[in-house]
């Protein structure tokens, strides 16, 4: 049923503040009507626009050596990796969805797979990067399941293998969980396709699915706080994989033969969204028949076919004489394809229904970068000095050993065999993470020897008191994944999910995290090529308001010339020796240690010195490219044992190792100071790799050696390493099957 004109104006109005209301009025010169309202409402949408962050995501390290697309130029940013291929990179969040529909999920992964696919590429790997509240509680088990099946069932049958990620839990994500998502594709140079509309000629073809009326002013929804009651939610989307499917297989052949001009998916704000950006990038204009969209119900009012974000749609600009060709190819694709418009000089958009004119603005007045507001909002600091702790600072706990049995259990630490065993890791063989483990995702590029690396990383602890140090751990932790891994860092994608924008201290938060991510990139000489903004994430119950902490997320590609040089975590065979390299102190500030052991949950980030970084993660690169160690891993989350464990799991086998008289046992165990690897080193090797650290002047130590199954501290039995895989393995589906 179409909605009345006070509807739709008060529908926009709960969507825009009294100043934007102004601004479009001013800039119109004339007063809206109640229909192009809604268009400014969902164009002007935090989610759309990002008119909280553009201007500090300005700020962000762009350009590269080996960037093909920058960031914001296209759906997603790509790195060329060869004379011939382009590597196509996005990160995509669906938070307020999940929080409402964990099968929203699947949404997700079918939003992320389509911005790589309107390029011309074809998907070939998937992280999840996951943060759910306390998993004792029933709620969030019940959700973490159902996200999980979720995100499986689609990525499973779409067929793009799952290659990483990332899960942890966090008190503050009870009512707001987060799902960042990120997708790489591979496409040839001159296979890529623009989503822009280039000239008057062309016809704008919607393909896929019939347009269903869900999803309307989603980009709205998402762009507020969540109201347990009350509150206007916009009717669930479906996402459909096997449709999916066909239509990247359509599309890819359709790319063939040349037949797409231009192509964007339809996402949030719906055919608007996707036409008007197309006709701001190429600056065309376009206009619209809503009439000749199909329709999965014949109630869908005028605004609900504009907006309705319909999985599995694309539109695109096409040649009029290749519509009958393009409608032969996705009929016998089983695809619905219509021309619902043209290409114009002008730079407007106009929405036609039936001969009658809905909505006539200029292109630019909707967009970002052109008539969308920019804010600049309040900043204040928590006024928390981070409290720094060392091992000194809290009682010495009574038995390391038992400790040490229990951290392995912890769900921030315990493996993640559960969730990753719920996805199709091996779809297309190109995976070749399946054997033993490396720091990265490895996919082999198909038809070379080179081989992409994939990591995702992000410790919230480590950012709550201290978002700019948080941050460049979290980029410095992907780097030297991915160069634990045998690769060469290329370039990231990140994720930031805050609370409420007009909130100063979460804006400071905010603001830091660019500033934090900027400084390491451009140090490191690696570029931001995509990325993803999700403010408001935070649920109002009542007077209580739950906020999450601030969670950037970092996800970085690595190039390795050979897949055959992939370095893995595992140790290889008894007697070889473990060496620490980087340093160790007693620094035990946010770690999972400080927080199970201690009960303290606020503290500073652990110490962070970015050159010196720098110099391990050179000195590493070169130990591996000459083969001088057998494993590596580095040493994060629940310290040194755990990366021991990590490194023994996978072989079965055990270590004996003494730890250094000047540092307190529970801190060198279990603390999380940054910049270190533990390697192993053959006894082949082990003259060699002692010349070459020598001369690096990094820091190093032998820890002890890998033993056939005990693990030893000082001459202290710690147990089997059986006993540890079990607890290891099956600790996390057993909290979350309870």
């Amino acid at each position: 049923m179409d909605l009345n004109a006070a509807q739709l104006k008060d529908r926009a109005l709960s969507y825009l503040t009294q100043d934007e209301l102004y601004s479009i009025e001013s800039m119109l010169g004339r007063e809206p009507n109640p229909f192009e309202l809604n268009m400014f409402a969902a164009m002007w949408s935090e989610h759309i626009s990002y008119k909280s962050s553009i201007k500090w995501l300005d700020e962000i390290p762009r350009e590269g050596k080996d960037v093909y697309v920058r960031a914001g130029d296209e759906n997603a940013g790509a790195i060329q990796i060869n004379e011939e291929l382009v590597c196509v990179i996005k990160m995509e969040s669906h938070n307020h969805p999940i929080a409402i529909d964990p099968r929203q999920g699947a949404v997700g992964v079918g939003n992320l797979n389509r911005d790589l696919i309107t390029m011309g590429a074809k998907p070939i790997g998937q992280l999840n990067i996951l943060r759910f509240g306390n998993p004792k509680e029933k709620n969030v088990k019940d959700m973490v399941n159902a996200v999980v099946g979720a995100l499986g069932s689609y990525s499973n049958n779409f067929g793009v293998p799952v290659v990483g990620g990332e899960i942890l839990f966090d008190s503050s994500y009870n009512f707001n969980p987060l799902v960042n998502l990120m997708g790489v594709g591979i496409i040839q140079k001159s296979k890529m396709i623009k989503a822009r509309f280039k000239n008057p000629a062309q016809k704008v073809v919607l393909l896929g699915k019939k347009t269903s009326g869900r999803g309307v002013h989603g980009a709205g929804f998402a762009s507020k706080a969540i109201v347990n009651k009350g509150q206007m939610v916009p009717e669930s989307q479906v996402a459909d994989p096997a449709t999916g499917k066909m239509m990247m297989d359509c599309i890819l052949e359709l790319n063939e033969l040349g037949l797409i001009e231009g192509m964007q998916d339809i996402g949030a704000g719906g055919v608007l969204c996707a036409a008007a950006e197309m006709a701001d990038r190429g600056k065309r204009g376009v206009e619209l028949q809503l009439d000749r969209i199909p329709l999965l119900r014949e109630d869908i009012d005028a605004l609900g076919i504009l907006l309705s974000q319909t999985q599995e749609q694309m539109l695109m600009a096409v040649n009029e004489n290749d519509i009958e060709k393009i409608k032969e190819i996705t009929d016998r694709w089983g695809l619905e394809c219509s021309q619902i418009g043209r290409v114009t000089k002008e730079e407007r958009i106009r929405i036609i229904e039936n001969k009658f004119v809905h909505g006539d603005l200029p292109v630019n007045l909707l967009v970002r970068g052109g008539g969308a507001p920019v804010y600049i909002r309040d900043m204040k600091e928590r006024g928390k000095t981070p409290l720094v702790l060392s091992a000194e600072d809290v009682p010495m706990p009574g038995n390391l050993k038992e400790i040490a049995r229990k951290m392995v259990s912890l769900p921030n630490i315990a493996s993640r065999r559960w969730i990753y065993e719920q996805f199709d890791t091996m779809a297309g063989l190109s995976n070749l993470s399946g054997g033993y483990a490396s720091d990265a995702g490895i996919v082999k590029i198909a038809g070379y020897d080179q081989a992409l690396a994939m990591s995702v990383d992000g410790n919230s602890r480590y950012g709550k008191l201290e978002p700019r140090k948080g941050a460049m751990i979290a980029v410095a932790e992907a780097s030297r994944n991915i160069i634990c891994s045998g690769a060469r860092p290329m370039a990231l994608t990140d994720g930031l999910n805050y609370g409420d924008p007009s909130d100063p201290f979460v804006y400071k938060d905010f603001t830091e995290s660019i500033k934090g991510i900027s400084e390491v990139c451009r140090t490191m000489e690696i570029p931001v090529i995509a990325g993803n903004v999700s403010f408001h994430n935070l649920t109002y119950n009542g007077e209580d308001i739950t906020s999450v902490i601030p969670t950037p997320v970092i996800g970085m590609v690595g190039i390795l010339d050979n897949h055959k040089d992939v370095m893995t975590v595992n140790f290889r065979n008894k007697g070889d020796m473990i060496f620490l390299i980087g340093r160790s102190d007693n620094d035990i500030s946010a770690s999972e240690y400080l927080s199970f052991v201690h009960m303290v949950n606020e503290s500073a980030a652990p110490k962070f010195d970015l050159e010196y970084e720098m110099k391990l993660q050179k000195v590493l690169a070169s130990l591996i490219k000459d083969r001088l160690v057998d494993s590596a891993h580095d040493v994060s989350l629940g310290g040194l044992f755990i990366t021991l464990v990590e490194c023994a799991v996978p072989g079965g086998l055990g270590f004996d190792i003494t730890s250094p008289a000047e540092i307190r046992g529970d801190a060198f165990l279990f603390g999380e100071s940054q910049s270190r690897v533990v390697v192993s080193v053959s006894s082949e090797k082990e003259t060699e790799f002692l010349d070459y650290m020598m001369e690096t002047g990094i820091h190093f130590s032998a820890l002890g050696h890998v033993t056939k199954e005990e693990l030893r501290m000082d001459d202290v039995s710690f147990g089997f390493i059986s006993d540890y895989a079990r607890d290891f393995e099956n600790a996390l589906e057993k909290v979350l099957a309870e």
